[in-house]
Order: C-alpha cells, then sequence, then structure tokens
C-alpha cells in the first residue's frame, strides 16, 4: 500500500527524535548524532512549528477560534493532522501562544513609551498610543481575545495578568519618584487600569468607527491623569 504525503511527513517529524535516542546496539557507531543531523531535525521540527503557528494566526483571523479545528491548521500548514499534537496539546494552546507572543511585544512597546515619556503626563499619553496603535495592528486577535469564547477565556486571564503586571510596576517606580499619590496602591490600581483599557480596547476594535483614535487615545489619557474631573 503506498505510503502519502501526510504519512510521509509525520515520519519526518518523528525520524529527528529517534536519531538523538539510540539503542545500545547503535553505540558502536556515532556518526547518527553528529551535530548536523541533530541541528537538521531541530531546524526541520522548528520550521514545522512556525508553519503551524502561522496557519493558526491565519485561520483564527479568518473564521475565529470555534471554528477552526486541528485538523484544519495542519492541513493549512501542508502536515499530517497527527503532526499538529507532536507541537501543541490542542488549538487553544496554539492560540495561547500566539497571544502571548503577541503581548510580549505589546509589552515591550508599552514600557518603552513610558521610559520615552518626559513626564507623567506624555509617558501616559505614549502608553494609550502604543496600546491603541498595537490593537489596530492586530484586530482580529484582539476581536478572538476578548469575544467571551469559551476556548479564549483562560488566554484572556493571561494576558490581561501580563498587563496589569507590567503596568503596576510602572505605578510603583512612579510612586517611588513621587509622581503617583502614596495613597494608591500599584496593584489595585493596575487591576483597575487594565479593566478599563481592555473594554475600551474589544469595544473599539470591533467597530472603529465608533471613535476616532485621537479621541480614544486623548479619553484614555486624561482618565488616567486626572479623571473626569473639568478643573484639571
Amino acid at each position: 500500500m503506498p505510503v502519502t504525503q501526510p504519512e510521509l511527513e509525520l515520519e519526518r517529524e518523528l525520524e529527528p527524535q529517534r536519531d538523538v535516542a539510540p539503542t545500545l546496539s547503535d553505540s558502536s557507531d556515532s556518526s547518527d548524532l553528529s551535530p548536523t543531523r541533530i541541528s537538521a531535525g531541530a531546524r526541520s521540527r522548528a520550521a514545522t512549528r512556525a508553519r503551524l503557528l502561522e496557519s493558526g494566526r491565519k485561520l483564527f483571523g479568518e473564521r475565529g477560534l470555534r471554528k477552526v479545528t486541528t485538523h484544519d491548521i495542519a492541513r493549512d500548514a501542508g502536515v499530517a493532522a497527527g503532526t499538529f499534537y507532536l507541537h501543541f496539546g490542542d488549538k487553544t494552546e496554539l492560540f495561547r501562544e500566539l497571544a502571548l507572543e503577541a503581548v510580549a511585544a505589546l509589552r515591550g512597546r508599552l514600557e518603552s513609551a513610558f521610559r520615552g515619556g518626559t513626564d507623567a503626563a506624555s509617558a501616559v499619553r505614549a502608553h494609550s498610543e502604543a496600546l491603541i496603535d498595537f490593537a489596530a495592528d492586530h484586530r482580529e486577535l484582539v476581536r478572538i481575545l476578548f469575544s467571551h469564547e469559551r476556548d479564549a477565556a483562560a488566554v484572556e486571564t493571561d494576558v490581561l495578568d501580563m498587563l496589569a503586571s507590567s503596568i503596576a510596576d510602572n505605578r510603583r517606580q512612579r510612586r517611588a519618584e513621587g509622581t503617583l499619590a502614596q495613597e494608591l496602591d500599584p496593584a489595585v490600581l493596575s487591576q483597575a487600569i487594565v479593566g478599563m483599557l481592555a473594554r475600551v480596547v474589544a469595544w473599539w476594535v470591533e467597530d472603529p468607527s465608533r471613535a476616532s483614535r485621537e479621541s480614544v487615545i486623548k479619553t484614555l489619557t486624561r482618565i488616567q491623569l486626572s479623571g473626569t474631573d473639568p478643573r484639571f
């Protein structure tokens, strides 16, 4: 019976693992364990994982998380269905990696925005700009993340915790520098800010015509700096 292409793909995925786990009968010949061969196997697995991630990113953006299966992702990536499970336990694990990778990049943007500000007002403004621009650049990912789909719920929690941690670190620094009221608890404040930001971002990316980019940024900045008191 002829071997199918997906079966060959799965065989290639499994082969490097056999290469690095020789039996006793193989010990007399170490040529199979050369760095070049092991490195080639690692590169092959990395390339397959990257294709799966890219296919997941594309399909989730087109259909949402719920309507995509692991078989859909494997097929789009050009690998056997079983190959998917050599890299990810399920589609939610793949989505979590995509989301946390994106949020790690966002955290870098936000921290750079805070550092680049010449004062508290410019830093908070730069932070709001970075957040809104990230949401615009990753609109489909953000929509899935805050879609209330069951599979996305756990990932949403991880993402919000990461953002809250970043904001809390910044607020602790500001309090130490005397630019934040001492009576404000950075941990509590960060949770309040993240809740506000998450809701605004989820609302805005669903339909950006609801408010201009500048209006969203200005409002978020003003609330964080002085609340809604018209005297400030």
